[in-house]
Protein backbone atom coordinates (compact mmCIF):
# COMPACT_ATOMS: atom_id res chain seq x y z
CA UNK A 1 0.00 0.00 0.00
CA UNK A 2 1.43 2.77 -1.23
CA UNK A 3 1.70 6.48 0.89
CA UNK A 4 -0.56 8.21 -1.51
CA UNK A 5 -3.62 6.35 -1.16
CA UNK A 6 -7.11 8.03 -0.70
CA UNK A 7 -5.56 11.21 -1.05
CA UNK A 8 -7.38 13.96 -2.72
CA UNK A 9 -5.09 16.62 -5.30
CA UNK A 10 -6.14 19.06 -2.98
CA UNK A 11 -3.88 17.48 -0.59
CA UNK A 12 -1.39 17.32 -1.94
CA UNK A 13 -1.53 21.08 -3.00
CA UNK A 14 -1.59 21.88 0.91
CA UNK A 15 0.94 19.92 1.38
CA UNK A 16 2.75 21.71 -0.85
CA UNK A 17 1.70 24.82 0.68
CA UNK A 18 2.85 23.52 3.82
CA UNK A 19 6.44 22.49 2.88
CA UNK A 20 6.95 25.86 1.09
CA UNK A 21 5.73 27.93 3.97
CA UNK A 22 8.14 26.29 6.22
CA UNK A 23 10.98 26.41 3.73
CA UNK A 24 10.27 29.98 3.11
CA UNK A 25 10.17 30.21 7.40
CA UNK A 26 13.53 28.53 7.19
CA UNK A 27 14.97 31.00 4.52
CA UNK A 28 13.84 34.18 5.92
CA UNK A 29 14.95 33.29 9.62
CA UNK A 30 18.55 32.38 8.78
CA UNK A 31 18.85 35.47 6.71
CA UNK A 32 16.96 37.44 9.29
CA UNK A 33 19.68 36.04 11.84
CA UNK A 34 22.41 36.29 9.50
CA UNK A 35 22.06 39.72 8.22
CA UNK A 36 20.90 40.77 11.94
CA UNK A 37 17.34 42.15 10.22
CA UNK A 38 14.44 41.71 13.00
CA UNK A 39 12.29 42.39 10.02
CA UNK A 40 13.08 39.20 8.31
CA UNK A 41 13.12 37.14 11.52
CA UNK A 42 10.15 38.18 12.41
CA UNK A 43 8.33 37.35 8.74
CA UNK A 44 10.23 33.66 9.02
CA UNK A 45 8.53 32.97 12.25
CA UNK A 46 5.24 34.08 10.62
CA UNK A 47 5.86 31.31 7.95
CA UNK A 48 6.38 29.37 10.26
CA UNK A 49 2.79 29.96 12.24
CA UNK A 50 1.12 29.67 9.09
CA UNK A 51 2.74 26.38 8.12
CA UNK A 52 2.21 24.84 11.40
CA UNK A 53 -1.64 25.90 11.76
CA UNK A 54 -2.16 24.96 8.19
CA UNK A 55 -0.92 21.52 8.69
CA UNK A 56 -3.03 21.93 12.30
CA UNK A 57 -6.42 22.82 10.69
CA UNK A 58 -5.80 20.63 7.23
CA UNK A 59 -5.79 17.02 8.08
CA UNK A 60 -7.02 14.65 5.39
Amino acid sequence: MSRNDGRLPSDHRVRRYSVAFGGGALLASSLGLGLDALWLLGAGAWLLIAAVLLELVYRP
